[in-house]
């Protein structure tokens, strides 16, 4: 800048907003960057070179004068407000069990193969989709026990009920049964959980059915 005017190299920032910040005129350079006089939301006016400012965009980042940084730091700390709900602990297990080796159980899970769908890496995305459904003192269980955890493929059963099934899965092959009869695979877990006939006409049909 010579003379009070910009370079005519250096882009033309003015009247242009940065997050909180506006430009309003340049200040001076250091041989480098161009320093601006900005405005900031709250009132207050600030210097700050133009391409530090307009990084700072890229980067997804809401440049201001400062006033604005609690409220940041506040929001990328927010949870979702749920650590001590039992549905969090839930899918906290099911992903480590899933996804780390020193897991106690991760030789009946990760390392078999099972693994949580990319959606429910969220748990805001889990409990989207499950929470509907929750009821204190459930479990998740998986309704074929050779695919992983999806939408899908998850509900919410008793201990009891998940118990049973995972020893009657020994002997039934749920999901062969399914495709071989035309009977939903949810059906036939309620009929096996209650004890009754899986193929039978006279039997309960089961929520799905």
């Amino acid at each position: 800048m010579r003379d009070g005017r910009l370079h005519w190299k250096n882009r033309n920032l003015a009247g242009l907003t940065f997050g909180a910040l506006t430009a309003l005129h340049p200040v001076g350079s250091n041989g480098k960057k161009m320093s601006w006089a900005f405005s900031c939301r709250c009132g207050r006016i600030v210097t700050k070179t133009g391409t530090d400012v307009t990084k700072e965009v890229k980067r997804g980042g809401t440049p201001n004068c400062g006033c604005m940084s609690k409220q940041l730091v506040a929001a990328k700390n927010r949870t979702h407000g749920m650590t001590k709900h039992p549905a969090y602990w839930v899918w906290r297990s099911m992903q480590d069990r899933c996804r780390l080796p020193t897991h106690q159980t991760y030789r009946n899970y990760g390392a078999r193969g099972i693994a949580v769908c990319a959606a429910w890496a969220s748990f805001l995305q889990f409990w989207k989709d499950m929470g509907p459904t929750y009821l204190p003192g459930l479990t998740l269980e998986r309704e074929d026990n050779n695919k992983g955890y999806s939408p899908e493929n998850c509900l919410w059963a008793t201990r009891k009920a998940q118990a049973r099934n995972r020893r009657s899965s020994l002997a039934v092959d749920i999901p062969a049964l399914s495709a071989r009869t035309g009977i939903p695979r949810s059906t036939l877990y309620y009929r096996l959980n209650n004890g009754l006939s899986l193929t039978s006409s006279t039997a309960a049909l089961g929520p799905d059915s």
